[in-house]
């Protein structure tokens, strides 16, 4: 009997980028130039991230409802331009903190069911945010690329103001992912050394900003 495949695993690393540098990302004139670099466009989603006394970010879960336009809506209605496909994952993290991780990404609703009802028996996702309060919630504007025919590459903008860039990699190995994707950074540091500051995920900035705007 063959075994079963492993599942992959989203390893990422997270960085603070230059806006000023985009126009050369766009262009691909950096020293060096990306090997090959594809341009994925520009989307738009809301993330809603659901919990109950922070029972499951304890327990390194994090359940969240992403909501995006349908881009494949054939209805030029301006109604049907504007329709959003709400998707319920499960962000569950194998190690690592919000700028170093992996991560095992899950959206089959059985799946998340057994996941969490462990943890907190009143999970349904029939319910309005699955019967659990509201942790986060904001909209994100993503730039996607593909480089060098494997990386991920991604830059965030949120409503609240907070900017990242993410570098991700889908895999079986976190170990072999994670060297690769650091010297695939370090190969173009005129990019992804050029920041400046503390790296810091949406999440992470989320709470801060709100932290500072009730005290």
């Amino acid at each position: 009997m063959a075994a079963a495949a492993k599942r992959l695993l989203e390893v990422e690393s997270k960085f603070v980028f230059n806006p000023s540098l985009v126009p050369t990302l766009l262009a691909n004139r950096g020293t060096p130039p990306f090997k090959r670099l594809e341009s994925l466009g520009t989307h738009k989603f809301t993330d809603t991230y659901f919990d109950s006394q922070d029972t499951l970010s304890k327990n390194g879960i994090w359940l969240r409802q992403r909501t995006a336009p349908n881009n494949n809506n054939n209805n030029n209605s301006s109604a049907a331009a504007a329709a959003a496909v709400p998707i319920l994952e499960a962000k569950v993290r194998i190690s690592g903190d919000f700028a170093r991780s992996t991560f095992d990404e899950i959206t089959d609703p059985h799946t998340i069911a057994g996941l969490v009802r462990p943890h907190l028996p009143q999970f349904s996702a029939e319910k309005q945010h699955c019967g659990f309060e509201v942790l986060a919630e904001f909209t994100t504007t993503r730039q996607g690329f593909r480089a060098d025919g494997k990386f991920a590459v991604v830059l965030d903008r949120t409503d609240f103001g907070h900017a990242v860039g993410e570098v991700e990699l889908m895999a079986e190995d976190e170990v072999v992912a994670h060297a690769e994707i650091e010297e695939f950074m370090e190969g173009y540091r005129w990019f992804f050394g050029k920041g400046g500051g503390k790296t810091e995920g949406k999440l992470e900035a989320y709470f801060r900003v709100k932290g500072e705007s009730t005290t």
